[in-house]
């Protein structure tokens, strides 16, 4: 009884810290973003950087290991395009004199985030420390469930960074056409707000994905037994997971007060009171 009475405090101190989520900082990070459609060589050497094809040296060993042709000077081009635009950026190992690698960039995450349907988990660890993951996902979730969370979970996390790093496209778009001071700060507090839901709606939805029977409802291609209850058991363990992140309990924490709140102005209404 007590270590769930301070299991249930500690969430809630979390959940204090997510109701005031400082927005300026990731704001100031990617107001100057530009929409960019990569051609195809360039889609194809991000792809290469995320997953951790990061030199020119491991950029040619991949061709080179699918018998495909590739000069140094045309990987070093693409390269350079990224690096124009902003989305990956050099960086030097002193362990490693003259070999340059390459990371993703502020844009460029927000260009994958935003743009692509798919993108491996170890990404959002890798770049854990960016300011994007920082204000929209680490609040929320601690290291542990990001790093062992299952496809259901993650596909539910993409879906919704994809949703928030959209809504931040048009309202940026707003906010840099508007001329007037108080209404860009207004348009920037709207954003605010409008992040807030995605990540409620977030908390809501993992919160009612996870409930018991619609974990038993199985995905309808999955027609051997055997498979749904192994399929059943790992999500079982991402709900244990789930349930021991103070960061997730502490939004949930937050949502069930509103809830809670909500619908006592509601049923007082409804009772004339």
């Amino acid at each position: 009884m007590i270590k769930d009475t301070v299991h249930i405090r500690n969430a809630y101190c979390a959940s204090y810290s997510i109701a005031h989520m400082d927005y300026s900082k990731y704001m100031s990070e990617v107001l100057t973003y530009q929409r960019i459609d990569l051609d195809d060589a360039e889609r194809s050497f991000l792809f290469k950087i995320i997953n951790g094809q990061d030199s020119v040296y491991k950029i040619l060993s991949y061709f080179k290991l699918r018998r495909q042709t590739m000069s140094y000077k045309n990987v070093q081009y693409i390269l350079s395009r990224l690096q124009e635009r902003y989305f990956i950026e050099e960086i030097r190992r002193k362990f490693l004199r003259g070999t340059i690698y390459y990371r993703l960039t502020t844009f460029g995450l927000f260009h994958i985030f935003s743009r692509m349907a798919s993108y491996p988990p170890e990404l959002l660890i890798k770049y854990k420390d960016n300011i994007i993951l920082q204000t929209l996902l680490y609040p929320y979730f601690e290291e542990e469930t990001i790093k062992y969370c299952t496809a259901r979970f993650y596909s539910t996390i993409t879906q919704y960074l994809r949703e928030c790093c959209q809504t931040t496209l048009f309202a940026l778009d707003t906010i840099k056409s508007t001329s007037n001071v108080e209404d860009r700060g207004i348009q920037a507090k709207q954003l605010e707000f409008d992040l807030e839901w995605h990540t409620k709606a977030l908390g809501f939805k993992l919160t009612v994905l996870y409930n018991e029977s619609n974990m038993l409802i199985t995905n309808p291609d999955v027609s051997n037994d055997n498979a749904r209850i192994a399929l059943y058991e790992v999500e079982n363990e991402m709900k244990t997971l789930l349930s021991k992140d103070n960061r997730f309990m502490g939004l949930i924490l937050t949502l069930k007060k509103e809830f809670e709140d909500g619908y006592k102005e509601l049923n007082d209404l409804k009772k004339g009171k």
